[in-house]
């Protein structure tokens, strides 16, 4: 057994080592508690947030600990040291700070919106080519901590805080990306998803699919079938070709759109956009209480501005740079 000076003695092996050595260099255990790295919290080796300060403890790119003193994760995209404008687009994924969320990059493109199976309704026709710029999706749904560190409630039936925020209306999503845009020195930069850019990204980027990712709904979907009545923690059923989790199923998901029945008849061909002065919004994606039919990537409904429920959540949309394609 080695001797050192000034040396104690590992817990876990006997080996000598120091007292400011963080594992030991023998059996690599950890001879430290680990702790928050902006609020010294202690906290466990599987958290991902603080609980104290929420802070993000492990990157959720790399899967590595954020070190001490920072924000993010400075061996992939560092998170700013304060809230601040995020306008690179070019990045896979970034995370904004001020709530955590990771947003994925969506190439634009070109693609056939609406119910190309012909297995949907009326208003899923006719199937239309639409053009879109390249833009930021949130990799999850907007998580139930997520919303409380921003609004300092949790409105959700389902209490979790990896579980998806429901229970809020368009206009109380409206009022928490308006916060997130202030905290973001203003600059407007987050949004709903217009219900193109919805199913496009769910669609993998424009992908022939079914569901969210494939064909199998039981492999990236929760739904009446098998969610055992309740919505899930993000992030457990499998990804899309996007690494885009539950954009079928779980929970619906709130669209920037108006509803209108005949939208598609009328769409232009690029960045299609109904704004409309009816209290109905789109909605997409289906959720844990309802059939397989419902969590397909075309199936497309209209709620009332107001209304909320244990079913209905949402995800937001970073706009991104890139000119449209031509």
């Amino acid at each position: 057994m080695t001797t050192l000076p000034d040396s104690i003695h590992c817990t876990h092996c006997g080996e000598g080592v120091k007292p400011h050595w963080r594992i030991c260099p023998a059996c690599e255990a950890r001879l430290q508690d680990l702790c928050c790295p902006l609020c010294a919290e202690p906290v466990k080796d599987n958290w991902k947030r603080c609980p104290e300060c929420e802070a993000v403890l492990i990157c959720p790119r790399c899967q590595g600990r954020i070190p001490k003193a920072h924000r993010g994760c400075p061996q992939c995209v560092a998170l700013p040291e304060g809230p601040a404008p995020l306008d690179r687009d070019d990045a896979p994924s970034m995370a904004e700070p001020v709530c955590g969320i990771e947003l994925i990059h969506v190439p634009g493109g070109s693609f056939d919106m609406g119910d190309t199976f012909g297995s949907g309704a009326d208003n899923e026709q006719p199937v239309h080519r639409v053009a879109l710029a390249s833009f930021y999706i949130s990799r999850h749904a907007v998580t139930q901590a997520q919303w409380r560190r921003l609004m300092g409630d949790n409105p959700s039936k389902s209490k979790d805080r990896d579980r998806p925020v429901e229970q809020v209306s368009w206009d109380e999503v409206l009022r928490f990306i308006d916060k997130l845009n202030r905290s973001h020195s203003g600059t407007g930069v987050f949004d709903l998803p217009t219900e193109a850019q919805w199913e496009y990204a769910a669609r993998s980027g424009g992908r022939r699919e079914l569901y969210a990712g494939g064909e199998d709904i039981n492999a990236v979907a929760w739904y009446e079938r098998n969610s055992q009545g309740r919505p899930h923690r993000v992030g457990a059923k499998s990804a899309n070709g996007l690494g885009l989790f539950d954009m079928s199923g779980n929970v619906w998901e709130w669209c920037r759109d108006a509803y209108a029945a005949d939208a598609y008849a009328h769409h232009p061909g690029k960045e299609p956009y109904v704004d409309l002065p009816v209290a109905d919004r789109v909605i997409r994606g289906g959720s844990w209480h309802l059939d397989a039919w419902s969590a397909r990537c075309a199936r497309r409904f209209g709620c009332a501005r107001d209304f909320l429920g244990p079913g209905l959540g949402f995800r937001i949309v970073m706009k991104g740079a890139t000119p449209l394609p031509g």
